[in-house]
């Protein structure tokens, strides 16, 4: 039976569990508005050409083994390939999937089929998903407005000697967390134990309905449970860790500790705004001057793609190859980060210190690699922060979100360090390399895009220019150090930095289907067990 009405509504908050918790860089903002159904996006609606969201596709496949009776080859089978149609998922477009996307959904289904087969007790019946639970509006009034909270993950019920079991186990793509359960785990363990299974017949009757806020339908007169389990599941190897199991009293406490606090702050933070990724996908990015908007910053004017994110990092990737840089932005598990980011995010941990001191050499390194320790020693004679007066600002680690509306994109810019020096900015940018750099000059940008795009933060004036105003690089070699110094005001400099950031965001701003190019880079490729075309190892 459903809970299905024709009464006229003000359309729903709905509350994914899994959305809930701190994290840092994200929007309040941009998080509460992405809930209510009464914000729309702003502008025309340009589909993507290719699905951005991995584990709907899992969902789907998943879907069409475990409640459709379908063997794992006909599910992904039955997937959208490029150069099709969008296949309808829930009530949902699911656009059609890379080549790469569909190889590591086919791996994750059979790994998440083989670990329940192996899971020693009673045999778990999947369910319909989500789990929900309502909360109706307290007044009656034309504006009041109903929550609908979320549990979403793949549902399965069984018995465990007499007690009744509602177990939720959640996909990750990586390794399980494994720290204390947080607000997520506390929201979805409360839904579990208290909420009703949606309705998937009722809910595709009418999907446009539910699409636009209005409630769910659920299914009444379902046994509530003895107990709840929740779980993360690794994509890769079925690996799992229990984050929360016990009864419907004990998910009750962890809830009044963590989830309930944690519902609120998502009404009371919601005036907040964060600057960051979360511009993106925002629905209320026309209307908000957080980011900065620079015209024309990636050198076209083509608004005829969906509102996406790019950064000279996808930018290089996209170079490389196309199929790489999709798959890694879809977050698909690659291998560990580079000596690069390791030697940056040491480097950012340490000039972010309070009291603020330089860095300076210490007697065994915290850095694991014996490379990398190497290079932050090399960095100790050259660390922009011996010359750093007292009391000047300073900012590391800094991803600047700036908007380009003539592209429709939301450009990141990666500052590894921004000081003062006698009332100007000056920008340092680091760099790991083989050999020492050759002279200062223009080619210097083609090699590290990154300078270039810092070139023009100050031509643009997203960051304020003074007349010491300079633009550095810090190239690090297992040799030693040295700094490069650049004058964002000369007219070539600027003029040739523009024309490197054209060069490497035009093709990825163009590209549909992001196609893999197998060459030497296949050796070192972080997605090359997804890959079509990748070449025997």
């Amino acid at each position: 039976m459903s809970d299905r009405t024709r009464t006229p509504h003000t359309p729903c908050v709905r509350i994914p569990a899994d959305v809930l918790g701190a994290r840092p860089g994200h929007c309040p903002t941009h998080r509460r508005a992405s809930l209510d159904h009464t914000v729309e996006h702003s502008g025309r609606h340009k589909p993507a050409p290719l699905c951005t969201d991995p584990f709907t596709a899992l969902g789907a496949a998943l879907d069409l083994v475990e409640l459709g009776g379908r063997t794992i080859e006909e599910a992904c089978a039955h997937l959208p390939r490029p150069g099709e149609r969008p296949h309808e998922h829930l009530g949902t477009p699911l656009a059609p999937l890379h080549e790469g996307l569909l190889t590591w959904v086919e791996h994750t289904v059979r790994t998440w089929l083989g670990a329940l087969e192996e899971l020693q007790g009673p045999v778990r019946v999947p369910c319909a998903q989500p789990w929900l639970l309502r909360y109706p509006p307290r007044y009656r009034s034309p504006g009041a407005r109903t929550y609908e909270v979320l549990a979403r993950g793949r549902g399965y019920t069984f018995l465990e000697g007499t007690e009744r079991v509602r177990e939720l186990r959640v996909p990750v793509a990586g390794a399980p967390a494994d720290h204390v359960p947080g607000p997520a785990e506390a929201v979805a363990a409360h839904v579990l134990a208290t909420g009703a299974p949606v309705d998937r017949a009722a809910m595709g009757a009418e999907p446009w309905r539910h699409r636009a806020g209005h409630p769910l339908p659920t299914r009444r007169q379902v046994s509530p449970p003895d107990r709840v389990r929740v779980l993360h599941v690794s994509c890769a190897d079925g690996a799992e860790r229990v984050r929360f199991d016990g009864t419907p009293a004990e998910a009750e406490q962890l809830y009044s500790r963590h989830g309930r606090p944690a519902l609120r702050a998502l009404a009371s933070h919601a005036g907040a705004r964060v600057p960051g990724p979360d511009c993106a996908p925002c629905k209320l990015h026309r209307g908000c001057d957080a980011p900065a908007r620079v015209p024309g910053l990636l050198g076209f004017r083509d608004r005829s793609r969906p509102r996406r994110t790019w950064s000279v990092e996808t930018g290089v990737r996209h170079r490389a190859c196309p199929a790489s840089a999709h798959l890694h932005d879809l977050g698909l598990p690659g291998q560990a980060p580079s000596r690069e980011a390791a030697v940056r995010a040491h480097l950012a941990r340490e000039h972010a210190r309070s009291p603020r001191r330089a860095c300076t050499p210490r007697p065994g390194s915290a850095a694991a690699d014996p490379g990398v320790a190497a290079l932050l020693t090399a960095h100790t004679r050259t660390c922009a922060l011996h010359a750093v007066t007292a009391g000047a600002p300073v900012h590391a680690g800094l991803r600047l979100p700036l908007q380009d509306p003539l592209a429709d994109v939301l450009v990141l810019a990666r500052v590894d360090l921004l000081h003062r020096d006698e009332g100007s900015w000056v920008q340092r940018q680091t760099a790991v390399t083989g050999t020492p750099s050759g002279p200062d000059g223009a080619d210097l940008l083609t090699r590290h895009p990154d300078l270039a795009l810092s070139v023009l933060l100050f031509a643009s004036g997203a960051i304020t220019p003074g007349p010491r105003s300079r633009v550095e690089l810090e190239s690090l070699t297992p040799q030693g150090a040295r700094v490069h110094t650049f004058d964002p005001f000369a007219p070539g400099l600027r003029e040739r930095a523009a024309a490197v950031v054209s060069e490497l965001a035009s093709p990825w701003h163009q590209d549909t289907v992001h196609a893999p190019t197998p060459g030497p880079a296949c050796a070192s490729c972080l997605h090359r067990r997804w890959c079509p075309e990748s070449p025997d190892p």
